[in-house]
């Protein structure tokens, strides 16, 4: 592992919002603006395609970036009861006494090195990270949801199974735009759609995972 990158995901890190899904909504808001805005020929000009390709990989990135940082957030506010003994089930990386000595040198807390050396590039990683920490699928909770704008009860809804598929496509698509692209990639209202449902399944996510973080918060965190 590097531990300068450690140090820069860290330094990163404090010039974002604290609250993860801030930076989340902002982005994906761009994303969908910027989407649909070149699906309506609004946008023209030279660059269009990789403007195109950028909306996706950008959004993907995004979320990548969320799920780190929400691991983070487990580190900081929960109690390290409830996570220390699900840590080896997540990071089996062994170190040698000169890491431990470079570690120590460049004063990096174990927990950062968890978190940076994870990385979300599909839905059943992230699935499988977080079920750790909930001990049930972190998807099927996310179903059980229902969710509404407040005061407006005809506005329930609830997440699906197109929700998942949508958001393992975008995954799908980024991954192939990184490194196998099509000259002929168009950005479609279909892909747009996808971002969609998968923007609605990040926010019940959000919402199953800070419950967790509640319910488990750091007793010496908690101040009358």
């Amino acid at each position: 592992m590097s531990f300068k990158k450690v140090i820069d995901n860290r330094e990163i890190r404090a010039q974002r919002h604290t609250q993860p899904y801030l930076n989340l909504r902002e982005a994906i808001d761009q994303c969908k603006e910027a989407g649909q805005k070149l699906v309506n020929d609004e946008i023209i000009g030279d660059h269009r395609n990789l403007l195109e390709r950028s909306v996706v990989i950008a959004f993907v990135t995004h979320v990548e970036v969320y799920f780190r940082d929400m691991l983070d957030a487990i580190f900081k506010h929960c109690n390290p009861d409830f996570f220390i003994p699900k840590l080896k089930q997540i990071h089996n990386i062994k170190y040698d006494i000169e890491d431990l000595i470079d570690i120590y040198r460049k004063q990096i807390h174990p927990l950062e090195l968890v978190s940076s050396d994870i990385s979300f590039q599909n839905a059943d990683k992230i699935e499988k990270i977080f079920s750790k920490f909930l001990e049930k699928g972190l998807w099927g909770e996310t179903l059980k949801l229902r969710l509404r704008v407040q005061d407006k009860p005809e506005t329930e809804t609830g997440c699906n199974q197109e929700c998942i598929q949508s958001l393992s496509a975008i995954f799908s698509l980024r991954h192939e735009l990184v490194h196998n692209p099509r000259n002929d990639f168009k950005l479609t209202e279909e892909i747009l759609n996808n971002i969609v449902y998968a923007d609605f399944l990040l926010l019940a996510a959000d919402v199953v995972l800070c419950k967790m973080l509640t319910d488990n918060k750091d007793p010496e965190l908690i101040h009358d």
